[in-house]
């Protein structure tokens, strides 16, 4: 095609002959044949890295893109066309029709990888390179150290046509910058863009027409395009930046702050290149020498570092507007028209302007440098969005600047809107980047690149490994925006960052804007070939390692608008999770420090995202059920993932919701399995299962009604994908729908037993799976530290919400539907099918689930419990406490039933144990080891069998012994309970010699076993003082008959007294165990009362036939009928005879009524010895049995008036015709008298608390002191005994009248006489008895002597005779003669 000069000139800038110059020498007549399209291949070609657009990139050690074909191989075209396209990889989400993938969305934004790449670049990530994009043509530029490379990157294809060139003199060094190169808009002649490279060290400009352009016949002899030097470079001057200022040319800039103008066709239109410098004075510029040595000393020509050189908008065919601005703050407007005319309209410093009008808007970086401001880049903003005064053509170009300001190890971004007129730089609004503060990489290979695509609502800021996404949109005005504004509270512009993961080492090397529409239609290139026409406002990125991506405001609209979008929690935790498991997703998902939300706010976001994906919110609502719940599955999975992997801190509530959600799923998993197994093996219309009944049964509130005009017609299917947030709610109709059904009459046994197959899977497969799933992923929910047990938590449900697995109708329908299988199976178990009912098949698979459908009811009732006990409410423990007990009550028949009655012993006993229900083990084990002794020893067992049977027995009681281990003492209180309950007494004692630390621990914890324990103290543990302590405490504490505590107070006395431990050194009692001593004696005196009065109406019951009619005979015969009118008294009487009747134990109190209410009635001698004792007993029963001195004195005030009310004082006051001596023995018979006597005679005033009471301090006894006794009773009840009382001080005052008073005097007085006398007599008789006993002392001791003398005599003599042995009895017979 074209050549350069061959001096290397540029050709002139002046119009030309239209006469069609003659070819040179090196090219042919005809016009060459396109050339032979291959695909290059890894043999041909090494394929590039990536680059930034075309920017100056700073070198890097990195391999060589080596030249295809020879090394003399001229600069040409290769071109490669792609047959068919590559099927997508694996974990990419094609979801557009242009062939995309996407790799995150949110409601502002869609991040996609285009398919478009050519296979070099796909091959290698490795080769440094940068690049561009040009949406107008719809190409990519890509260029490497010896190549470049351009394709459609739009096309909807994964291997685009490709077109490849060898540059023409490339760098020698790879440390050198990367060629720099630009898309020229298509020839007249071609739709494809043309091509211009420049070699940045040397200035060797290249120019293609068209890349498409065929290669001509011999490659070797003819070139595809124009070549040129830039004139006038300084030694060490590089090009930095190559601007496509079309239809005006191109601008290049250059590392030593100067810029030039290129063009690469004449005024003809041929292809031609020429550059000139610009400088800002009048005057041509020259390209000699000393031209370059006056712009270079020239003071406006040396800018400093060249930030960016950007073109506005172009509004006149021929004419652009470019503006270049440095790092520091300069910017310049120049004007540009085509064939290199140019002037500058605008030079000002802005730096000091904009830092101020930065640290106005943000007074906390007031302390930052000015030196620490900084230029990336700029872009022209449309005046729409800047210019709100009435249009002024001739204000400046309106700018958006990307800047900078450096602190410490961090940079504050800003986009600072500025208008650039004459000397002046006027600062307008300031947009702060908040998201992303991390400092430019001078070692990246692109520069910082701002894009403000229309319509300028948002902005796109393109770092080497991250975009900010910014809106530029101002908030409407309105009421709401008013108030917020006066309160400072405005709403937050959208900003989000996308970042790109550190561990794959990619980075962004070239972009470019997409638009969704182009300039004005009057100002557009007709002949504009637009490839890719844009939807959206969006940016384009060249990614080594990453392809080709597009980020695009997906909705630019809401953001002007009052609802504008926001950077929100659970946004953020949507990409992470639907994105972020995509396969090479070159994206990062870690929110940046810059946007962390608060652990609250996660939270939130957390639990409302998994309830949408439990609800198939979308993307996730897919219709195939397996693959929907796989995908719902896999996303709970992935938020938790990427919970545990950010670090959040979560409060424990929102860990254990997080983990019921995902719980929910993994139950459903197994319940939608389950059906559609069950639906698979029905016949052809009758696929019906339970779980369509279930859908059915749930309320309409409790589930998402499917829409039939929307085609939903599967109930079932549409509850999986939409309901299953409530499987709470399906579960316990599993065992209603049977419930119902049944009670309806629709189904008889057979088919009742059908269903509840189905709802045991159902029910089995839901709770088991959500068990299992909590076991497994406790620690990926961050609840690693939680103790379960079996699935279920074992503590803390303080704070926690109820657990869907244990809600209370899920428990009590699992536990509900135990026992409908339970009595259905001993119903039909093991019996012959009949009529109507169920098949063995069904009755044995149920039989065979059942172990499995009591541990889940075990398990669902246990969390119930836990729970419901951690509530502060009181019905909560109400509710508590009645689970407990229906569910012992289940569990224990149940567990037992299996063993019992369906042969399922082994299971039985693992459920137990598992459970630790350590009462129905201990009854399992000894059933089943009774049970194999007991076979083993029936007659007619082959060997085999017996020995069968004995290996059986000692593997149960190897599994007992096992238990002591595993255990401890609750097995060992478990177990010896039941040996106790079951009698087995004489087992407990001798069978477990190995576990006597546990037998002897257990027979002391409970004072019930005391009766064993003493026993087992004495004979095994020999420890005399505990067998006294247990039987003393038996006796005194908790026995309740009266002979057996008269047995254990009498043994516990003997041990007592036995055991050296209550002994001093001499012998004597310590206090203590005088203290015990006293007390028992005391009991044992209450029993002798007690027994005495038993002895006494004994003859009176002997015909009775049971202890009721004992207890009425025994009234009839004792009772006391002057209480007829007394009513408490005669039941207190009553209640007293019954405790006598039965020989439970009697306090003293009880005693004292009886023995001072009941009748007078004289039947024999001894019983009237009784009755005369029988207020003296009482006082002994007083004495023994009260300790409080104000209660025993009351009750002696009580005896002694009744005492008194036993005679009849007017016959006694009736001394008429009666001599002295029947007066006497009158006075004798009195109750008053007797009583008197026998406390004389036992001393019994001797104990101060003790005496005689006379009539006066009597009255009142009862009435105004109430025994402690019925203090605790009812007020009516209390205030009817002290009727009682009171009646009985009325009966003892009509008694003065017959001188009660006088006549207890003479009474006490006789009494005391009599007893004086019998004293005195007895005293006679001692002594005279003393006295023979001392005189036989004495003889037995001189026989004793007389004796000794004789036997030593006879040692020293030979015995003769035998002695006579009883000498001496003989003589102590004949003295007591």
């Amino acid at each position: 095609m074209f050549s350069p000069a061959p001096n290397g000139a540029a050709p002139p800038t002046v119009r030309t002959s239209r006469r069609r110059q003659r070819p040179l020498s090196n090219e042919g007549s005809l016009s060459a044949p396109k050339g032979k399209r291959q695909r290059l291949n890894d043999q041909t070609f090494v394929p590039p890295g990536a680059a930034p657009e075309m920017e100056e990139a700073k070198s890097l050690m990195v391999p060589a893109l080596a030249r295809p074909g020879s090394a003399g191989e001229p600069a040409g075209l290769q071109r490669e066309i792609a047959v068919r396209g590559k099927k997508s990889r694996s974990g990419e989400r094609s979801t557009k029709g242009d062939g995309s993938s996407v790799l995150t969305s949110n409601d502002t934004y869609t991040v996609s990888k285009l398919p478009a790449l050519p296979d070099m670049l796909r091959a290698d990530t490795t080769v440094h390179q940068h690049g561009a994009i040009n949406s107008d043509s719809g190409y990519a530029l890509t260029l490497t150290h010896t190549h470049a490379i351009v394709w459609p990157y739009a096309a909807n294809i994964q291997s685009p046509e490709t077109f490849t060139f060898a540059l023409p003199q490339p760098s020698k060094r790879s440390t050198d910058p990367l060629p720099l190169g630009s898309l020229v808009s298509h020839s007249a002649s071609s739709i494809e863009p043309g091509l211009v490279v420049v070699i940045p060290t040397s200035g060797k400009i290249t120019y293609w027409e068209s890349v498409s352009s065929a290669a001509t016949l011999d490659l070797r002899l003819q070139r595809n395009g124009v070549e040129l030097s830039i004139p006038g470079m300084l030694s060490g001057e590089t090009v930095i930046q190559i601007l496509n200022a079309e239809t005006a040319g191109f601008v290049l800039a250059f590392s030593t702050g100067r810029i030039a103008y290129m063009a690469v066709r004449d005024g003809q239109g041929r292809p031609a290149i020429s550059v000139q410098f610009l400088r800002s004075g009048s005057g041509p510029t020259s390209g000699s020498i000393f031209g370059s040595i006056r712009n270079v000393l020239s003071s406006s020509a040396w800018r400093g570092d060249i930030a960016a050189v950007r073109a506005g908008r172009q509004e006149k065919v021929g004419e652009r507007n470019v503006v270049l601005a440095t790092a520091k703050g300069k910017l310049q407007s120049w004007n540009i028209h085509r064939g290199g005319h140019a002037a500058i309209n605008g030079d000002a410093e802005g730096r000091e302007a904009i830092v101020m009008a930065i640290k106005a808007n943000n007074p906390e970086l007031s302390d930052l440098l000015i030196e620490g401001f900084e230029i990336h880049d700029f872009t022209y903003a449309p005046k729409s969005a800047t210019d709100t005064s009435p249009k002024n053509p001739k204000r400046g170009p309106q700018l958006l600047l990307l800047t900078s300001l450096a602190h410490r190890q961090s940079s504050h971004y800003f986009l600072v809107n500025v208008e650039l007129k004459d000397t002046e730089v006027s600062v307008g609004d300031i947009h702060p980047i908040t998201s992303y503060t991390t400092p430019i990489s001078r070692e990246a290979t692109s520069k910082p690149r701002l894009y403000l695509p229309n319509p300028a609502l948002i902005a796109y800021v393109v770092f080497d490994r991250a975009i900010v996404v910014r809106s530029m949109a101002k908030q409407p005005d309105s009421p709401d925006i008013q108030l917020r504004s006066e309160s400072h509270l405005l709403p937050q512009s959208f900003e989000d960052v996308i970042d790109f993961r550190q561990e794959m080492n990619i980075e962004v090397v070239g972009s470019g804007m997409e638009e969704p529409h182009g300039p004005l239609p009057t100002i557009e290139d007709p002949k504009l070939h637009r490839r890719h026409k844009a939807k959206h406002p969006a940016v384009v990125l060249i990614v080594r390692g990453g392809g080709v991506l597009r980020v695009a405001a997906t909705d630019v609209v809401r953001l002007d608008s009052s609802n504008a979008q926001q950077v929100t929690a659970i946004s953020k935790l949507k990409q992470a999770v639907f994105f972020g498991a995509i396969k090479d997703n070159p994206l990062s998902f870690k929110v940046r420090p810059e946007l962390q939300f608060p652990a609250e706010q996660i939270g939130e976001a957390a639990k409302e995202l998994s309830a949408q994906i439990l609800t198939s919110k979308p993307p996730l609502d897919n219709l195939a059920i397996t693959q929907s719940l796989q995908k719902r599955t896999a996303a709970l999975k992935d938020l938790a993932i990427y919970l545990q992997a950010s670090g959040v801190v979560l409060d424990r509530r929102t860990k254990w919701e997080l983990l019921c959600n995902a719980e929910k799923l993994a139950a459903a998993t197994i319940m939608w399995k389950c059906y559609d197994d069950t639906v698979k093996n029905l016949p052809h219309g009758q696929k019906h299962g339970l779980m369509a009944d279930v859908v059915d049964f749930i309320h309409e509130n409790e589930k998402v009604e499917p829409n039939k005009e929307k085609g939903e017609l599967d109930r079932v299917r549409h509850w999986f994908i939409h309901d299953v947030i409530k499987v709470q709610i399906a579960v316990p109709w599993a065992y209603q729908v049977i419930k119902y059904t049944y009670q309806d009459g629709q189904k008889d046994h057979a088919s009742v037993m059908d269903i509840l197959s189905e709802a045991d899977d159902m029910v089995l497969g839901a709770l088991q799976a959500a068990f299992d799933f909590r076991t497994a992923n406790l620690r990926l929910y961050g609840l690693g530290e939680e103790q379960l047990e079996h699935g279920i938590l074992k503590s803390g449900y303080e704070g926690l919400d109820e657990f869907w697995t244990s809600t209370f109708f899920v428990a009590e329908t699992a536990r509900k539907q135990v026992e409908l299988a339970g009595m259905l199976l001993r119903e039909y178990w093991g019996r012959p099918a009949g009529q109507g009912a169920p098949g063995p098949e069904v009755v044995d698979k149920i039989r065979l689930d059942f172990p499995a459908l009591i541990d889940i009811a075990i398990r669902s009732n246990t969390e119930r419990i836990r729970w419901s006990l951690a509530q502060d409410s009181p019905a909560a423990q109400e509710q508590a406490n009645q689970v407990r007990l229906a569910l012992a009550k289940v569990q224990e028949e149940h567990i037992s039933s299996l063993a019992t009655d369906l042969e399922l012993i082994d299971k039985a006993i693992a459920l137990a144990e598992k459970h630790e229900i350590l009462p129905v083990l201990a009854s399992l084990l000894q059933w089943e080891l009774s049970g194999s002794r007991l076979k083993s020893r029936q007659p007619g067992l082959s060997d085999e069998a017996v020995e069968f049977l004995l290996n059986r027995a000692n593997e149960v009681k190897a599994s007992i012994e096992r238990l002591f281990t595993k255990f401890g003492a609750r097995w060992a209180m478990a177990f010896f309970e039941h040996e106790i309950e079951v009698g087995a007494m004489g087992q407990l004692l001798d069978e477990w010699t190995e576990e006597q630390p546990y037998l002897t621990k257990f027979l002391r914890s409970k004072s019930e076993y005391a009766r064993v324990s003493w026993i087992n103290d004495v004979t095994r543990e020999d420890d005399l003082e505990a067998a006294s302590s247990a039987l003393l405490d038996l006796g005194l504490k908790h026995e309740q008959d009266s002979w057996s505590k008269k047995i254990e107070l009498s043994l516990g006395k003997m041990a007592l007294l036995a055991t050296q431990s209550h002994s001093q050194a001499d012998g004597t009692i310590s206090d203590e165990g005088q203290k015990q001593l006293t007390s028992v004696s005391n009991q044992l005196g209450l029993i002798k009362i007690q027994k005495q009065i038993f002895e006494f109406i004994l003859p009176s019951i002997a015909a009775a036939i049971d202890e009721n009619a004992e207890v009425q005979l025994a009234l009839e015969s004792h009772g006391n009928k002057k209480l007829r009118k007394q009513l408490m008294l005669t039941r207190l009487l009553q209640d007293s005879m019954s405790r006598l009747v039965k020989h439970e134990v009697m306090n003293a109190s009880e005693l004292v009524d009886l023995l001072t209410l009941m009748g007078s009635q004289v039947e024999t001698f001894d019983h009237e010895d009784f009755l005369a004792s029988r207020f003296f007993l009482a006082l002994e029963a007083t004495r023994r049995g009260i300790s409080g001195k104000e209660e025993q004195l009351l009750m002696q005030r009580i005896i002694w008036r009744r005492c008194m009310l036993n005679d009849d004082w007017a016959q006694v006051n009736n001394t008429v015709e009666k001599d002295e001596q029947q007066h006497l023995e009158q006075l004798k018979k009195t109750a008053l008298y007797q009583t008197a006597y026998l406390c004389f005679k036992n001393r019994f005033f001797e104990n101060k608390n003790m005496k005689p009471m006379d009539p006066t301090e009597v009255v009142g006894a009862g009435v105004l002191d109430v025994e402690d006794r019925f203090t605790r009773l009812d007020a009516s009840i209390t205030e009817s005994i002290m009727g009682d009382m009171q009646a009985e001080d009325d009966s003892l005052a009509l008694e003065g009248k017959h001188r009660l008073g006088q006549w207890y005097s003479t009474v006490l007085e006789q009494a005391k006489q009599d007893y004086e006398t019998v004293l005195a007599e007895e005293t006679d008789d001692g002594k005279s008895m003393q006295q023979m006993e001392a005189l036989l002392a004495q003889i037995e001791g001189g026989i004793r002597a007389n004796e000794q003398s004789k036997a030593d005599s006879l040692l020293h003599s030979k015995q003769r005779y035998k002695p006579k042995p009883k000498t001496n009895g003989h003589l102590r017979q004949s003295i007591r003669n």
